[in-house]
């Protein structure tokens, strides 16, 4: 098997074209509009200066194949903050070939590098994957939208 090329880092300005790009590939009810990625891309880049957030990208030959967004807050339950996993994709020409799987393991070692007691991540499509590295089916997440007035 070739050794894979994929690095994984944290995210920057620069690639905020290619994790718009990707974002079309997760959201599927949601349709993302760049004027509001723009100003969430710049919150969540400055939330990693203070430890609260990891967005982490999946990069081949340097071109950006994949992004995992994870945000870190204390809970009063859990005896200690928790890391959730809120988004995660891969290019689907990319898939398969092992950046998802690097991508949680990053996110597994930085949420424990951040003294994390737990990762959680809300999903319906991909339990057996997730399944994979121990993860167990614990809640139902419901939601509330909240139109602007």
């Amino acid at each position: 098997m070739a050794r894979s090329r994929v690095r994984i880092r944290y995210a920057q300005l620069a690639d905020a074209d290619a994790v718009f790009g990707l974002l079309g590939q997760l959201a599927m009810s949601y349709r993302p509009q760049r004027s509001a990625f723009d100003q969430s891309f710049e919150l969540l880049l400055s939330a990693m200066t203070y430890d609260s957030a990891d967005l982490l990208v999946a990069e081949d030959g340097g071109t950006v194949i994949g992004y995992a967004l994870t945000r870190r807050f204390p809970v009063l339950y859990a005896n200690g903050p928790v890391s959730e996993l809120h988004e995660l994709v891969v290019d689907e020409a990319h898939r398969g070939r092992g950046a998802g799987r690097r991508l949680v393991e990053a996110v597994i070692a930085r949420a424990r590098t951040a003294g994390a007691v737990e990762l959680t991540v809300p999903t319906r499509r991909a339990h057996d994957f997730y399944r994979r590295f121990g993860f167990e089916e614990t809640a139902t997440v419901m939601k509330l939208p909240l139109p602007p007035d």
